[in-house]
């Protein structure tokens, strides 16, 4: 729900700009921290979890037009550096297959990040305390959606775009695209001159209330099944290879058995 889907030539320049150029530095960060990585594994596991996102963000949920993102995974496996450079060259692909425009692909590759990001830091904040991986890991990936798709409304309140351009439809993009002709002027508000504070300005904020509306509402539903299926996820790698996410096994203290506890290390 998160994801910007929207056609190239909708967006205005300034914020295409931004969105390009805090993209670029953050990357340069991202690929400077992680030099001195070692390749042989640092490499195909960029490559692993951007696949991984791909498929995940090709996949729709019906009804709903959301999709899983797998964002707070890829945070936990891979940390912010990797995981941001992984989002990008996800982005990369979608918008190249007509996921979204060209031009979205700096504002999409932020907010991607932004998911990253938080569900590392919030799993290295509480990934380590007493609880099932799967009920942590589900209550981080509801915030990290919560707060991510508060900054896509955001950013649609920002540039001031039609909303109803951010809802897509994996089935019938294609045939619209095709079928109608898209014309710029249609999907611009007007000039802030023209309608300051007069009835256009309380039409767009109706539009957006309503837009906001839908998408919390949508959201909640979609975030609680990706919530299921990531902790599903992470519950499982916890009970065969803890490592990949930062935890190690132990024996349970008092414990003859050979059963072991998942435990967190300093280190992902």
């Amino acid at each position: 729900m998160s994801h910007l889907h929207i056609p190239d030539g909708v967006l205005p320049l300034p914020w295409i700009l931004a969105g390009f150029g805090a993209t670029a530095i953050l990357l340069l960060f991202a690929v400077s921290s992680i030099r001195r990585q070692d390749r042989a594994r640092t490499v195909p596991r960029i490559a692993i979890l951007s696949a991984v996102m791909l498929l995940a963000m090709s996949l729709p949920i019906p009804v709903l037009h959301y999709h899983v993102n797998f964002t707070v995974l890829t945070g936990m496996m891979a940390g912010p550096a990797e995981g941001f450079i992984a989002g990008f060259i996800t982005n990369l692909i979608l918008a190249l297959g007509a996921h979204g425009g060209i031009t979205v692909i700096g504002l999409n590759t932020l907010i991607t990040g932004l998911e990253i990001t938080l569900g590392w830091l919030l799993w290295s904040l509480f990934g380590s305390r007493k609880g099932r991986p799967f009920v942590k890991t589900a209550i981080i990936t509801i915030i990290v959606l919560a707060v991510s798709t508060t900054a896509m409304l955001g950013i649609v309140a920002g540039t001031e775009i039609n909303p109803s351009l951010v809802i897509h439809d994996h089935h019938t993009h294609t045939v619209h695209e095709e079928e109608e002709p898209f014309d710029e002027a249609d999907h611009l508000l007007p000039d802030h001159d023209s309608h300051e504070h007069g009835p256009d300005s309380d039409t767009r904020l109706a539009s957006f209330k309503t837009f906001a509306t839908i998408v919390y509402t949508a959201g909640i539903v979609g975030w609680a099944i990706e919530a299921v299926i990531t902790g599903s996820v992470v519950q499982f790698i916890s009970e065969s290879r803890p490592d990949l996410i930062g935890m190690d096994t132990l024996p349970v203290p008092g414990d003859d058995d050979d059963e072991e506890e998942p435990r967190r290390t300093g280190e992902a």
